[in-house]
């Protein structure tokens, strides 16, 4: 009797150790991102996500440039910096690479996920800040693929830094040039919300 018990505990232990395919168990996941991650960022009134949209699906940190080029003026005017796109590295809360931010060949934002997942997006409104690019509600236009950003409806950018149009001059003699601005390394937070 006591060698059976023993056989049969054994037996149990083994098969708790195993999957129905008598695989062992996976490795726990690794620490997931804390709930406040995904705690929707207090904004001004005119970057905030329409009702209907309360889930936040993805929040992404950013880091890289914003880049310009110099441009003739409209109507014969002296020629600015415009803004051509970003560059940057989307983080989850622990650095761990998520994917990219860039601009489409159109010129249209674009965030894509290292699994091929992305949305691409168009500007709604803008909140100014001193010093930094503002920060924005952008509504989605398309969508790829199927992970988290294939529900996304809108696109907030929030926590800013740098990312200003260059301090060089940009004359005649300098149209065309490219400008990543690096001085202040661009960052922002990007939330992507949900029905």
């Amino acid at each position: 009797m006591t060698t059976r018990r023993f056989g049969w505990s054994f037996s149990v232990l083994l098969l708790a150790a195993c999957d129905h395919n008598g695989a062992a168990p996976a490795a726990p996941p690794a620490d997931p991102c804390p709930t406040a991650w995904l705690d929707t960022p207090t904004v001004d009134a005119p970057i905030a996500v329409p009702p209907g949209n309360p889930r936040v699906v993805l929040h992404a940190a950013a880091t890289g440039t914003q880049n310009y080029t110099c441009s003739p003026g409209a109507d014969g005017g002296a020629p600015a910096w415009s803004f051509i796109g970003p560059e940057a590295t989307l983080s989850d809360c622990k650095g761990a690479t998520l994917g990219k931010h860039f601009a489409t060949d159109a010129g249209a934002p674009e965030w894509q996920l290292a699994d091929g997942t992305y949305v691409v997006a168009h500007k709604v409104a803008a909140s100014p800040k001193t010093g930094a690019v503002p920060w924005l509600l952008l509504a989605a236009d398309g969508h790829g693929a199927s992970g988290p950003l294939t529900t996304a409806r809108f696109v907030q950018r929030v926590n800013t830094t740098g990312g200003v149009a260059p301090d060089a001059p940009c004359d005649a003699s300098s149209e065309g040039a490219v400008r990543t601005v690096k001085k202040i390394p661009y960052t922002a937070d990007y939330y992507f919300y949900a029905p």
